[in-house]
């Protein structure tokens, strides 16, 4: 017992205790003494290394060398839960944190599972990886090929009314995919990454990465550029012999009368708008609040609308006013 406490102490203390050690050995109290400073010791040391954090969601990569690529793994993600000093966990986040297994050395088992261990762990601190979630992870391994497929643009969003998308045209049209052989057997084609639509009202070029959806599979390249071609769209409707009223005051008594007072008017909108449209809905008029002299002007129709319609085109345009008091 006596030998073992003192080849602790001179780990600890770094120099041989061999001539104070006779005289330690002899007396109990000197003993008692160094091992509870060797306790607090181990204590200080424990708890100065014994700070945790926990990274979620910690991207796992595997490879399976030459010739071969992972099919299947039963998860994609792990949890970690780092263990260290105060200053080895502090800055520890997800995006410095990743897993990464190389299964080439043992590609001869086309279904095989793998333990997590902190070897796999590539992290930018000493902190140590010392618990995993979950545990393993089951990988199952397929001849890898290569298959030349086409770009396809992925859209969401709406275009402003009257808009429409005409065309997309994707630079380069197809790309290289590699990956495990089932799961590129059935594979038509390959989608971009989502590009909105929302507020565009004119033609425009974007650049955007091809869409693997998780999928064990790369393209190569993995970005292209993406051309739309938007037209506005619209319908022409023509209303005849729309009925013009004077517009008065309240109080205003005088006697207008209007000739023609019926007009056509060409109306413009989109092909929704204009197909929904309620001729009730048209209001055509002559502005006579300004008119303060009862005799004849020569005053433009005006035409009231729903919003989203716009006038093409009046005829008349112009019509014969004539005001008169009582």
């Amino acid at each position: 017992m006596g030998d073992r406490l003192k080849s602790m102490f001179e780990r600890l203390a770094g120099v041989s205790l061999a001539p104070f050690w006779g005289t330690m050995s002899r007396n109990w109290i000197l003993k008692l003494i160094c091992l509870v400073l060797a306790f607090a010791v181990w204590q200080g040391v424990r708890e100065s290394t014994s700070y945790e954090v926990v990274v979620q969601d910690v991207p796992v990569t595997i490879t399976a060398g030459p010739g071969l690529a992972v099919l299947d793994q039963s998860t994609d993600v792990v949890s970690i839960r780092f263990r260290g000093s105060r200053d080895d966990i502090r800055f520890i986040s997800r995006d410095q944190v990743s897993v990464e297994m190389d299964i080439a050395d043992r590609s001869g088992r086309l279904r095989q599972t793998i333990k997590f261990s902190s070897r796999y762990v590539k992290a930018p601190s000493r902190a140590h990886a010392v618990l995993f979630q979950p545990s393993e992870v089951t990988v199952t391994i397929d001849r890898e090929v290569e298959r030349v497929l086409p770009v396809k643009a992925s859209l969401e969003g709406e275009l402003p009314e009257g808009i429409q998308l005409e065309q997309t045209v994707c630079e380069p049209a197809s790309v290289r995919v590699r990956g495990a052989e089932r799961r590129l057997i059935n594979l038509e084609q390959v989608r971009t990454v989502p590009i909105s639509l929302d507020g565009r009202y004119n033609s425009f070029k974007t650049h955007v990465n091809i869409a693997s959806d998780g999928q064990a599979w790369v393209a190569m390249p993995d970005r292209v550029s993406v051309d739309l071609i938007l037209e506005e769209h619209f319908a022409v409707r023509r209303v005849e012999k729309s009925l013009v009223r004077p517009l008065l005051a309240s109080d205003d008594t005088r006697v207008v009368k209007i000739r023609p007072d019926r007009v056509d008017v060409v109306l413009k909108g989109s092909p929704q708008r204009i197909e929904a449209l309620d001729t009730k809905d048209i209001y055509t008029y002559i502005d006579c609040t300004e008119l303060t002299e009862p005799t004849e002007y020569e005053m433009p129709v005006r035409v009231d609308l729903p919003s989203g319609i716009q006038v093409e085109k009046i005829e008349p345009s112009v019509v014969q006013v004539t005001v008169k008091t009582l």
